[in-house]
Formats: C-alpha cells, sequence, structure tokens
C-alpha cells in the first residue's frame, strides 16, 4: 500500500466517524414508542458503540490528535502502521482536508466483534464502502489498514 493510498485510508475513516455523528434529539412521537426487545436493544447498543468509535477516531484524526487516534487503531493495524508514521499521515490529512461533514452513514454488517461501515464525506476519494471495523477489549476500533 502506497504512502498516498493509506493517508486517503486513514483520512476516510477519521472522515466516518463525523459522519457517524448523526441528528440526534427526541420527539414526542419516538418517547411514546415502545421499548424493543432486549436482542433489538442490544443491536442498538452495538450500534451506538461502533458510531461512538468511528466519530471519536475521525474527530482527533482530523484535529489532528494522532495519539488519540491511533489507539483507535487495531492491534492488527497498529503492527502495520508505525505511531510516528501515523503523525505524519494525520498532520497531512488535516492540512489536506481540514474539517470535513459526512454526509451519509451506514452499518452495513455487525457481527460480534466485526463490523463494516460505508459513509460518504462529499469528496469522492474519500467515500468509504464496507470498510472493516473490529471491536478489541470493548472498544471498536479501525481495522483497514
Amino acid at each position: 500500500m502506497t504512502h498516498r493510498t493509506r493517508i486517503m485510508t486513514i483520512t476516510a475513516a477519521a472522515i466516518a466517524s463525523l459522519l457517524l455523528a448523526g441528528c440526534g434529539g427526541d420527539s414526542e412521537d419516538s418517547k411514546a414508542a415502545e421499548t424493543p426487545p432486549a436482542e433489538e436493544q442490544q443491536g442498538t447498543d452495538e450500534e451506538a458503540a461502533l458510531e461512538e468509535s468511528v466519530r471519536a477516531y475521525t474527530e482527533a484524526l482530523f484535529a489532528p490528535d494522532a495519539d488519540t487516534a491511533y489507539e483507535l487503531l487495531s492491534t492488527r493495524c497498529k503492527d502495520e502502521i508505525s505511531s510516528t508514521e501515523f503523525v505524519g499521515m494525520a498532520d497531512l490529512a488535516h492540512q489536506s482536508y481540514g474539517a470535513r461533514t459526512i454526509e451519509t452513514v451506514s452499518i452495513d454488517q455487525l457481527s460480534g466483534d466485526l463490523a463494516r461501515v460505508s459513509y460518504t464525506v462529499g469528496v469522492p476519494d474519500l467515500d468509504r464502502e464496507a470498510q472493516p471495523w473490529s471491536r478489541e477489549d470493548g472498544t471498536w476500533r479501525w481495522d483497514a489498514c
């Protein structure tokens, strides 16, 4: 994988977290809705945790807060990308793209400790489909290295 490709991939993953921020707010209708079954609630909790990690990673990368973002890489990716190399890529991502607003996000697949997330950011080269994330020690981590 070339240095430029890694930068684009890391940048896109970072943008994904902003995408996953989504819109909040409770309406009266949603408050009146029935509580979902426990199985559905568990899925919702897992999705929320995944979205939170994707958001945190992206925000840290574009800050750039490379130390925080690097901690959200999977062990496998940390074995492939040194923290020193990651700092350089985070700085370049910040300089090249600044703050980006994520336009769409979807959790394509969530099974156990593996997930795939798709998102768009308004920059076609950074849009991603089915980007891998893995859960390690209870935390979702970027695994697209």
